[in-house]
């Protein structure tokens, strides 16, 4: 039985690791994404967390009957060649934007929670990155072995410390309607499609179907409990919790320094965790296009969004994200049609 559950519980641990970056862990998206609908939010998690079940095994199922070797193989097979190209290019520059800016993010939470210099986190950083996405596959699941706990524990702890259940205060609901019904499905297929840098490596590389679906199930119920949690917390301060940057580490005003340092380091640790996982699929894709070794390539990845790390990456992301916010809807649809049309795959 434990050999039986330890690639299950990797894979979910990976999952939820993967997705809860620190947009999830600092509670942004949360808000954003879910408690400004009030009581309707509660729906959207319900749904969100079914779709995280559904899409996740179905990526990671795709991969290993396909043996894809890159998120380009799922995006050719769900969209064919053309539009599968135009996606993964999407795809491809997003991450790499992505990656970039959370890379600069560790900088950021050195300087401002640490009192150190930004460029100590960033390449103290990328040399951890290195080593661990280095060690593929295995080296991601021991990353988010020991964070993903962490914050399970956090967001708990959280949750008992605002005794949300207790709370008698009406929850503040925006006036736009069904908002809150696309609000998942944006949610979950903005991660998914993002994810698919690390689920499909799993998906080749198991042994069976049955951790796999297994480990979607548990990873993407982890999430929505996770969801769940934050959602009761985050609602008992509505409608003030709208106007927070940090809207988890808001909830904790007054119980003392070490806390402010406990949350930061439990961001970096998310925000480590995406980025291994980013930069493990961008190196399996790569490997695709260019001859080079692994490590060679890992080195390129690193320097590349170092560089753009410097100049930012606000500006283009606001450009890609409206279009690849069309396309990331189509791609569950997608998921959804060709399992309903193929039987077998």
């Amino acid at each position: 039985m434990q050999t039986t559950w330890k690639p299950i519980l990797q894979i979910a641990f990976t999952y939820i690791g993967t997705v809860v970056g620190a947009g999830f862990a600092s509670g942004k998206e949360i808000v954003e994404f879910f408690v400004q609908y009030g009581t309707r939010g509660l729906l959207g998690i319900l749904l969100a967390a079914f779709l995280f079940i559904w899409a996740g095994v179905r990526v990671m199922i795709i991969a290993y009957r396909i043996r894809a070797e890159s998120y380009q193989d799922i995006s050719t097979y769900l969209f064919g060649k053309t539009v599968g190209t135009v996606f993964n290019m999407v795809l491809l520059t997003v991450l790499f934007g992505t990656t970039s800016v959370m890379l600069a993010a560790t900088g950021a939470i050195f300087m401002e929670s640490f009192h150190l210099s930004p460029q100590i986190g960033i390449w103290l950083s990328m040399m951890a990155i290195f080593v661990v996405a280095k060690r593929g596959l295995l080296g991601i699941h021991s990353v988010n072995g020991l964070f993903v706990p962490m914050l399970i524990l956090f967001t708990f702890l959280v949750f008992l410390y605002t005794q949300s259940w207790e709370t008698g205060e009406v929850v503040v609901e925006t006036v736009r309607p069904w908002v809150w019904l696309s609000s998942p499905l944006y949610y979950v297929a903005l991660n998914v499609s993002l994810t698919q840098a690390v689920l499909v490596p799993i998906g080749r590389q198991s042994r069976s179907e049955r951790p796999l679906i297994w480990g979607g199930l548990l990873g993407g119920a982890g999430i929505g409990l996770l969801l769940f949690l934050a959602y009761c917390s985050l609602s008992t301060r509505m409608p003030e919790i709208l106007e927070a940057e940090m809207p988890m580490i808001s909830l904790l005003h007054g119980l003392g320094i070490g806390i402010p340092t406990l949350f930061a380091l439990l961001v970096y640790g998310e925000i480590f965790s995406t980025l291994v996982a980013n930069v493990f699929g961008l190196a399996e894709q790569l490997k695709q296009l260019t001859r080079f070794r692994p490590p060679v390539i890992l080195c390129g990845i690193l320097s590349v969004c170092y560089l753009i790390s410097f100049v930012g990456f606000g500006s283009l992301l606001r450009l890609l994200y409206p279009l690849f916010g069309q396309f990331v809807v189509l791609f569950l649809f997608m998921l959804l049609y060709r399992q309903l049309r193929n039987r077998t795959v």
